[in-house]
């Protein structure tokens, strides 16, 4: 075989080491920068393509009475008090026996009071799951609260009922022939509002959430039921076009929020607003050391995260 160097002597034997050292080091060098271009890349892709995950935790109220309001939802619907704060606010939060989602009130004068009252309740309204409907009617009618629309059945077999609490809040009761949840005596079932696109608001939120579409309608209202992860509370989104549709943009988040339970709550705000939230209250801490965060969905509508130090409800 020909010597492609010629004649080695000592000055070639030297240029060869060092040509063969040099191939050597930029082929290492070229090598651990494709490892770390990859890996780099691979947490990228790993990064935004992460599902999270969120509790529905509660509903936020702001009333003129948080202390009877409270009262009333325990006496005629068995919720159970979990925390009563002080004056002036007097901020309670109450859960269902099944300790599934909680309803928050407080009384923050220098923020705007939703009148429930003059709200379709198709444009929003507070659902709970009962075991006798009729029962239940009588007895919360009893208490004050106002029929708004007769016992009628679905097309799915369920018994559903109109009515609004003494202060004008719709709710409705429903008998579900095949619960979508698991069923505890009386509970939130779900929370419903008319928006103007129920699949692509349902599919952000399973998205981008964690969140489950459990069943889904047809034209023209597509009817969507999304629980969280673990089925404890659903949202109702549907669009019905010969209902109101809420401005929530024009609704401040202390009025009414819906709050979801995270264990990241950086990460949440960062996703959410590459998603398409907008930033409301940026992430600050209580003075029982929970981190909250306050953002609007890419709808207009309040959401709120709390990162707890010590869960209220498991």
């Amino acid at each position: 075989m020909n010597n492609p160097f010629g004649k080695i002597n000592d000055s070639n034997f030297i240029l060869i080491i060092f040509i063969v050292c040099s191939a050597a080091t930029y082929s290492i060098a070229t090598t651990r920068t494709s490892n770390k271009t990859n890996l780099r890349q691979s947490e990228i892709k790993s990064s935004s393509s992460k599902i999270f995950t969120a509790r529905i935790e509660h509903m936020g109220f702001n009333v003129s009475d948080p202390v009877a309001v409270a009262s009333w939802y325990q006496k005629n619907l068995g919720m159970k008090l979990i925390r009563k704060g002080k004056a002036p606010l007097f901020v309670t939060f109450i859960s269902d026996p099944g300790n599934n989602m909680m309803m928050e009130f407080y009384n923050k004068q220098k923020f705007p009071k939703l009148d429930f009252s003059k709200i379709n309740y198709m444009s929003y309204h507070l659902a709970f799951m009962v075991d006798s409907i009729n029962i239940i009617e009588k007895k919360l009618i009893n208490a004050g609260a106002t029929l708004a629309e007769e016992i009628s059945r679905t097309p799915t077999g369920d018994k559903v009922l109109m009515l609004r609490d003494p202060w004008g809040m719709p709710l409705q009761l429903v008998e579900r022939a095949e619960p979508m949840l698991k069923f505890t005596n009386i509970r939130p079932e779900h929370f419903a509002t008319n928006t103007p696109d129920a699949r692509a608001k349902a599919n952000w939120y399973a998205k981008n959430l964690g969140m489950k579409i459990i069943r889904q309608g047809g034209a023209p209202d597509f009817g969507t039921f999304v629980s969280d992860s673990n089925k404890d509370m659903m949202l109702e989104l549907y669009q019905k076009k010969d209902f109101p549709m809420i401005d929530y943009k024009k609704i401040s988040p202390v009025s009414i929020h819906l709050a979801f339970r995270v264990s990241n709550i950086t990460d949440i705000k960062g996703k959410l607003i590459a998603a398409g939230a907008e930033l409301v209250n940026d992430i600050s801490k209580s003075a029982s050391g929970d981190k909250v965060l306050v953002l609007r969905d890419p709808w207009g509508f309040p959401i709120q995260f709390i990162q707890r130090k010590v869960p209220v409800i498991k």
